[in-house]
């Protein structure tokens, strides 16, 4: 989905990841152009989370 967690705007462009999301592969960093929210996607269970 890749979707803001706090706005749920598709309008995003990608950040380098954080803390323990550059262990996991297959995770992705994203920042919300509308709020500015950093998130990271997690494409092996499709969710995203606020970092």
């Amino acid at each position: 989905m890749k979707a803001c967690p706090k706005c749920k705007s598709e309008s995003k462009h990608r950040m380098r990841r954080k803390g323990i999301a550059r262990l996991i592969p297959g995770s992705k960093g994203y920042a919300c152009d509308k709020c500015n929210t950093e998130y990271t996607w997690f494409s092996i269970i499709n969710i995203s989370l606020k970092i």
